[in-house]
C-alpha cells in the first residue's frame, strides 16, 4: 500500500507500530490508542432507584427530577462508550507512514 500523501511504501498498521515501540519512546504517547472512558453507570441506576423511592414516599416532583437525572446520566455514559468504540475502530484500521510519520485511513 502507498501513502496517499508522500507515496511512500513504508506503511504499517498504527496499532502494530505502537505495540512495537519501546516504552521509553516519545512517540508512545503520541500514537497511543484512545483512552477508555471512566464509566460509572451504577450512579445512574442508583439515582433512578433513589428517585423512584423519593417519588413514592414523599415528594413526587423531586423524585421524578432525580430519576430523570439518572436517566440522563445513563444516556451520557452510553454516548461516551459509543464514542470510544468508534474512535477505537478508527484507530484499529488506521495506518502510519514510516517515512514522514503521519496517520491516514486506507
Amino acid at each position: 500500500m502507498l501513502c496517499p500523501i508522500c507515496k511512500s511504501t513504508h506503511v504499517q498498521l498504527l496499532r502494530g507500530y505502537w505495540t512495537d515501540l519501546p516504552h521509553e519512546s516519545s512517540n508512545r504517547y503520541r500514537y497511543a490508542p484512545p483512552d477508555e472512558p471512566d464509566i460509572r453507570q451504577w450512579l445512574g441506576v442508583l439515582a433512578i432507584v433513589a428517585g423512584i423511592y423519593i417519588a413514592s414516599t414523599s415528594s413526587v416532583g423531586y423524585g421524578l427530577l432525580i430519576a430523570l437525572a439518572g436517566l440522563l446520566w445513563g444516556a451520557w455514559m452510553a454516548a461516551q462508550v459509543q464514542r470510544y468504540r468508534m474512535a477505537l475502530a478508527i484507530y484499529d484500521v488506521s495506518l502510519i507512514c514510516l517515512a514522514q510519520y503521519h496517520r491516514f485511513l486506507p
